[in-house]
């Protein structure tokens, strides 16, 4: 993604991207990233269904998923055990 966007829009991304200058169907994917992270069960077919309006494949819903979820498990585990994660900003 670091190589589709500008450093401005990047800056954007990690302190609003619902305001950010990025495409619709990034910001879908995002909403749907924190839905992930923040009420999984929630999700339904409609969700998944508004994503691949978009023209993603269930493959791409799947690794959205996937990372959201890894993403998730190891700050869980840092976050348990007060590491400090690099910033590779």
């Amino acid at each position: 993604m670091r190589e589709q966007l500008t450093d401005e829009q990047i800056a954007q991304l990690t302190t609003d991207f619902r305001a950010a200058d990025i495409d619709d169907a990034t910001k879908a994917i995002l909403e749907f990233a924190v839905k992930v992270t923040t009420a999984a069960p929630s999700v339904t077919q409609a969700d998944l269904a508004s994503l691949r309006n978009y023209g993603l494949t269930d493959e791409a819903l799947f690794a959205i998923v996937e990372v959201v979820g890894l993403f998730n498990y190891v700050n869980r585990i840092a976050d348990a055990f007060g590491i400090e994660l690099e910033d590779r900003a």
